[in-house]
């Protein structure tokens, strides 16, 4: 609905008669003929302002996670999103300020405002997920920074604008219906206070109850449901009885002398420096936080609720002077108050670490005590600072919005606001870091009484305990920086970037891990052999890739192992800018003469590319998406994994990687069925027999894939592609197809019936941060049964023409050892007693060697074992070979050790 039309609507329902009539109405000497005044008081406006934020709230919440999912998570989208919310709130504010302050119906607008809100969500949710694609395809695969944001904020805008605006305009019509009750009441810090409360409880409702059960466009529809209502209950009580005309602006009892120029640009600069610090603490704490959707809602509602507080306390305890001296002093009081919390809240920053770990250590793991911890470390760095911006911005607002209106005052405030981001974000974080530009906006606070004070005498002497804080803080030479470190290591490199806190560690055994905002560990050299055989084993089922795509890049090194096929033509994807950067610091380089084809790099959202390209390849490969982290949910979805199909080739396959070591079951069963969903004839593999940290592999195309017994001999001829294949242990079709765990039918009664994850019921970003916050059981024995669940209707790999040869057969005893091999090894104590170690395994690993003389993970945990022990025990080590030669005559490995073992001993 166009602005224009819109409040062409709500003035139609506003007819006119005389001045004097209204002020009759209004104004009666015993106030008995007030029609207004009869109906409905200032206590009535409180909870009506309460739910009209609580449903403000959670539509912002709603809308980004929708928009999101089309315009991606990079710093441009996420930043432009935010931007087009406030420029609507803003030009509400300012637009309809004039209107509103002169309107003798203000109820009826109101009404109007909700019902427009409500109208507009209602066709948002219906509309969204059909312009989601074609947002992603005008934006394009790699767009330049002027074509990416003025698509990412031109759909934000478009979108949200009609309700945006209406949002804006809610509290200067509730005000002016206050003024309309009690004329000579302030009432701004009031409704201000009840409809911040009213959002922090929505952001809490949002995240916790709402979208997590009822999904996004039923949410929506109860959020829309509230607008109705308040504007049923404000009609019924008021607006249909209000006098049927225009009045000019209400009379204050006592006029107030003018602001000046100074007002406008200390609300400005105010709603900058207040979301500023804001998008500079929630990074920093993005390094404490588990980084779950939980976490951004714990943060977001101690924000609101502590700016709530300022504006309820200075409602209550506040006093408008009306000497404009009197005015500034106050306001340079409260930005010196202002500048200090602030500082405090950053020099809290440093002690979050440590009390995010004790109140887990005071009341033991679950997703209760990490809603407390996140709270109480968000409360210790924003509470305080919020109090003093919110009765700011109350003592600004209410003793202005007589010269300016409440409207013009909030549409500045937000304007500044809206810039925030992109400035602190963007600009100056990446430039001077996270300390530095947070004891920026500290100063400015300081240094703003110096606009708002125009010949007035400032109070400094209030300014001390501000300078002293930040000034100590900047003697304080360690940075915002929480990385551990653990005995021998040292940080190779850290860089605070515009998406996130990235950190190289070395260890002392020289080996290097990243670390993506501290919690999340993307991968290093000493997780090469597995990372290498995530790139071998897609490639090598498929057998004949001549593209590939890499969703997620981390450290690079799985990428890395596309070198060794010279016709694969690879193109990697990566969210977070400064990784393909540090990719030299993990042995990775893209270009040399090890590439025949160097690898194409793109930085971008991976929902978001796939959803915008146009090309087609042959495997698709889907790094280890953290299921708890927020947004990795929509990369799980039935939506994305349809976007993913259609960029196959005819006989593509997509390999979809899963950390089993950082999943539930329960979460593991809907991703799985939502996979299904799209590929019904999925496949399941293993990585690899760690059961330290299993890494699983979705894998699906277009058709059921089955192979036959010589599939590598046919398809491996590079000798270097051979020699990286033998030193990954990959280099039969046993070890290739070893790690299969079950086809459609397995997986299908692994997952059982249920809900899908999709875009608008995204249950896998509530579910899985239930990992974090708690305390799981061992990753084995979550492997363990899902190898059992799964072995019942395994089925088989091979082509039908196959089935029931001597190959299937040792297949399938190869599966079984296997299966025998992982139970072995739960619960095993790794000590230095080797002989200990070795009555707990002997007898489990020499069953798995008798099932399957193929198996060989069996024999050589069984040899190494005998190598140790023949220094003490040369017997029984050679007793142990023997029993191994038993079940494999043929590996010669194992009569060479026993040969050698007995010449010693001699």
């Amino acid at each position: 609905m166009p602005v224009a039309c819109f409040l062409g609507l709500s003035r139609s329902l506003v007819p006119r008669v005389s001045d004097s009539t209204a002020g009759q109405l209004l104004q009666g000497s015993d106030g008995k003929d007030a029609v207004i005044n009869r109906l409905v008081t200032l206590r009535f406006l409180y909870p009506l302002l309460l739910c009209s934020g609580f449903a403000g709230l959670g539509y912002q919440i709603a809308w980004t996670r929708s928009l999101s999912v089309a315009l991606g998570h990079e710093v441009v989208a996420v930043l432009a999103v935010v931007a087009a919310f406030f420029v609507g709130l803003a030009l509400g504010g300012l637009l309809l300020n004039d209107t509103l302050r002169r309107t003798a119906f203000p109820a009826r607008w109101y009404c109007a405002l909700e019902v427009g809100i409500g109208l507009w969500a209602l066709l948002i949710s219906w509309l969204l997920p059909t312009l989601n694609e074609s947002f992603a395809q005008w934006m394009g695969t790699d767009p330049g920074v002027l074509r990416h944001w003025s698509v990412a904020f031109g759909a934000s805008l478009l979108m949200l604008l009609p309700a945006t605006t209406a949002m804006g305009a809610t509290l200067p019509a509730i005000e002016r219906l206050g003024l309309m009750i009690e004329p000579t009441r302030k009432s701004v810090a009031g409704i201000y206070a009840a409809n911040t409360a009213g959002a922090m409880i929505g952001a809490l409702a949002a995240t916790f109850c709402l979208l997590p059960f009822l999904g996004l466009a039923k949410t929506v529809a109860v959020f829309a449901a509230i607008n109705f209502t308040i504007a049923a209950f404000v009609w019924l009580r008021a607006a249909r009885d209000e006098p049927l005309t225009e009045l000019s602006p209400v009379a204050r009892a006592t006029p107030e002398a003018p602001w000046g120029t100074g007002l406008l640009a200390t609300l400005f600069a105010t709603g900058m420096l207040g979301i500023g610090y804001e998008v500079l603490v929630v990074r920093v704490l993005a390094q404490v936080l588990e980084g779950t959707v939980y976490s951004f809602s714990a943060v977001l509602a101690i924000y609101l609720g502590g700016t709530a507080a300022g504006a309820a306390l200075y409602q209550r305890y506040g006093r408008i002077h009306v000497a404009r001296e009197r005015r500034t002093r106050t306001t340079s009081q409260l930005l010196f108050v202002a500048a200090f919390f602030c500082a405090l809240g950053v020099g809290c920053l440093y002690l979050t670490m440590d009390l995010y770990r004790g109140v887990f250590s005071m009341l033991g793991p679950g997703s209760s005590t990490g809603l407390v911890a996140e709270l109480s470390v968000a409360g210790i760095v924003f509470l305080l600072p919020t109090v003093a911006m919110g009765a700011l911005f109350s003592h600004l607002a209410q003793s202005g919005s007589g010269e300016h209106g409440l409207g013009k005052l909030l549409g500045v405030n937000t304007l500044g606001a809206a810039l925030a981001p992109v400035l602190f974000g963007v600009v100056v974080l990446p430039l001077i870091g996270a300390k530095l530009a947070l004891l920026a906006i500290c100063t400015g606070y300081l240094l703003l009484p110096l606009l708002a004070s125009s010949h007035t005498l400032i109070p400094w002497v209030a300014a001390v305990p501000a300078t002293i804080a930040i000034v100590l803080l900047l003697l304080i030479s360690t940075p915002l920086r929480f990385v551990p470190e653990s005995p021998g290591s040292k940080i190779i490199d850290f860089r605070e970037g515009v998406i996130a806190a990235v950190a190289v560690i070395e260890e002392a055994d020289g080996s290097r891990h990243l670390a993506v905002n501290n919690h999340f560990i993307m991968g290093g050299t000493a997780s090469r052999f597995s990372d290498h055989r995530q790139t071998h084993l897609p490639l090598l089922l498929h057998g004949d890739a001549r593209s590939a795509l890499y969703l997620g890049l981390g450290t690079g090194i799985t990428l890395q192992a596309a070198q060794y096929y010279p016709a694969l033509s690879a193109t990697g994807v990566e969210l977070v800018p400064e990784l393909p950067d540090l990719m030299p610091l993990f042995g990775v380089q893209t270009a040399g003469e090890h590439w025949q084809q160097a690898p194409t790099i793109r930085s971008a959202d991976a929902r978001r590319f796939v959803t915008a390209d146009t090309g087609r390849y042959d495997v698709i490969i889907a790094e280890v998406f953290h299921p708890s982290r927020d947004g990795a949910g929509s990369l799980y979805t039935v939506e994305h994994f349809s976007a993913v199909r259609k960029r196959l080739a005819p006989d593509g396959l997509f390999c979809q990687w899963l950390p089993l070591f950082q999943l539930e079951l329960d979460t593991l069963r809907t991703i799985v069925r939502s996979y299904l969903e799209v590929f019904p004839d999925a496949q399941m593999h293993l990585a690899h027999f760690s059961l330290g940290q299993p890494l699983l592999c979705l894998l699906g195309g277009a058709g059921k894939q089955v192979f036959s017994p010589d599939w590598l001999l046919q398809r491996v001829h590079e000798r270097t592609l051979q020699q990286e294949l033998v030193s990954l242990r990959l280099n039969s079709d046993f070890a290739l197809f070893g790690g299969y765990l079950g086809g459609s039918e397995a997986l299908a009664r692994f997952a059982g019936p249920g809900r899908l994850n999709t875009d608008d019921s995204a249950f896998v970003a509530y579910q899985a941060p239930a990992f974090v916050y708690g305390e799981p059981d061992l990753p084995a024995e979550r492997l363990v049964r899902l190898v059992e669940s799964t072995r019942e209707d395994r089925g088989s790999l091979l082509e039908p023409r196959f089935l029931g040869s001597e190959f299937d057969e040792r297949l399938k005893r190869y599966w079984l050892a296997r299966d025998v091999f992982l139970s072995a090894g739960v619960g095993v104590r790794l000590t230095g007693d080797i002989r200990a170690l070795l009555r707990e395994v002997r007898e489990p690993l020499l069953r798995a060697a008798r099932i399957s003389p193929d198996f060989l993970p069996a024999f050589e945990p069984l040899m190494e074992m005998a190598r140790v022990l023949a220094r003490e025990d040369p017997g029984a080590a050679i007793e142990l070979l023997r029993e191994l030669e038993l079940a494999n005559p043929t590996l010669d490995p194992i009569r060479a050790l026993r040969e050698d073992i007995e010449r010693t001993r001699l």
